[in-house]
């Protein structure tokens, strides 16, 4: 996968499925707690017509998502903050160590060597960035949605 944060090319392999099971393990009390939330939120979740009168789409669509936002960053960011600095390392890093940075044209440099960045450049913002789209590439599919109906041919429980 290739994606581009502040004007600069990355290119991410997904992680091994060892890494994916690591990695998905210590995100777990993230994830139990965004889905503890998905009753409460879906009610908050934007009808397909945008809001009247933003200037931009992508006002609008902050602004349709927006209580959506409000009500789970704050259970999000309680979750990270509970994470042991072990347990963060176990995510950042493995992300990380599958990630270049386009440099020039043809050459694609690590973005991490060992525990370390290569590139000064990268802040807090833009390491969370890349760590996300690693997590949203590799486990994307760890939790598929559920099923609106039952399973064509399967008859209902009850």
């Amino acid at each position: 996968m290739q994606f581009e944060i502040k004007g600069i090319r990355y290119s991410a392999h997904k992680l091994s499925a060892f890494d994916q099971l690591k990695v998905s393990r210590k995100l777990l009390p993230v994830l139990a707690a965004l889905l503890a939330e998905f009753g409460s939120i879906q009610n908050l979740l934007p009808k397909s017509e945008p809001v009247q009168g933003a200037d931009t789409e992508k006002a609008s669509d902050f602004t349709r998502y927006a209580p959506v936002f409000e009500k789970l960053l704050p259970v999000v960011a309680d979750k990270l903050a509970m994470l042991s600095e072990e347990d963060t390392n176990a995510i950042i890093f493995p992300c990380l160590a599958v990630v270049q940075r386009a440099h020039g044209k043809d050459r694609w440099v690590p973005v991490a060597q060992g525990n370390d960045l290569a590139f000064d450049d990268i802040d807090l913002f833009s390491m969370l960035q890349i760590v996300g789209r690693v997590v949203g590439d590799s486990l994307g599919n760890f939790l598929p949605a559920p099923p609106e109906k039952g399973t064509e041919g399967q008859q209902p429980q009850g």
